[in-house]
C-alpha cells in the first residue's frame, strides 16, 4: 500500500487558463476556459524532502533559483490533441516545447484565496501570453525552476499537466494562473 492509498496528502497544484484581452485576477478565477489540477513530478517532491530534512540541496552549493517560469508545449509524436496521455510522476521536461515566460506575477494567497502580504504554504504563479506568443495547438505544460530554468528545455521540472488542446492563436491573449498547495 503507497502513501496516497493510506490517506497521505501530496503536494497539490490546480490550473486556471483563460483565453481574453486584459484580464485580471479575478477574471481567471471566476470566469475561466479550463480548470484542472496537476501533477508534482518526482523532482520536486524529491528536492522538498531534502531541503526539509538537511536545510540544504546537496546537489549545489550555490543559490539556486525557485520556481521561475511557465513552458507549453504541443505534445508528443502520434497524440491524440482531444484526449494527450495522463501525466508521469517521471517527466523532466515537455515533450515538444513551444515557448517559455517568466511569471507576471508570483504571490502568497491565503486559504481562502486572499493575496497574502505573509509566507504561507499557498502560491499562485500568474503568466500571460501575449498576441504574438504561445500561438499553436496547445496540450502540455509544466513550471520550471533552477539554474537555466530561463532557457528553452533548461531547468528543473517540478509540476505536469497535459490537456485537451487549446487553440491560442495571435487574436488573443492567454492568461494561466497555476497555484500550488505545499
Amino acid at each position: 500500500m503507497n502513501f496516497l492509498e493510506k490517506g497521505g496528502v501530496k503536494i497539490k497544484g490546480e490550473v486556471w487558463m483563460k483565453l481574453g484581452h486584459d484580464l485580471k485576477r479575478e477574471d481567471i478565477l471566476t470566469n475561466y476556459d479550463l480548470h484542472i489540477e496537476n501533477l508534482i513530478v518526482d523532482i520536486c517532491s524529491e528536492l522538498i524532502a531534502e531541503w526539509a530534512y538537511t536545510g540544504i540541496i546537496s546537489t549545489v552549493s550555490e543559490h539556486v533559483p525557485g520556481i521561475l517560469t511557465l513552458a507549453v508545449g504541443t505534445g508528443g509524436s502520434g497524440w491524440d490533441i482531444l484526449n494527450p496521455p495522463a501525466e508521469t510522476s517521471d517527466l523532466t521536461e515537455l515533450y515538444s516545447e513551444l515557448y517559455r515566460k517568466q511569471f507576471s506575477s508570483k504571490q502568497y494567497v491565503d486559504e481562502d484565496g486572499n493575496i497574502s502580504a505573509t509566507r504561507t504554504n499557498i502560491i499562485e504563479f500568474t503568466t500571460l501570453f501575449d498576441y504574438a506568443e504561445a500561438n499553436g495547438p496547445l496540450v502540455e505544460m509544466g513550471l520550471f525552476g533552477g539554474n537555466d530554468s530561463l532557457l528553452p528545455g533548461g531547468g528543473t521540472r517540478v509540476n505536469a499537466k497535459h490537456f485537451a488542446v487549446l487553440n491560442k492563436t495571435v487574436v488573443s491573449q492567454l492568461s494561466i494562473l497555476w497555484k500550488l498547495v505545499f
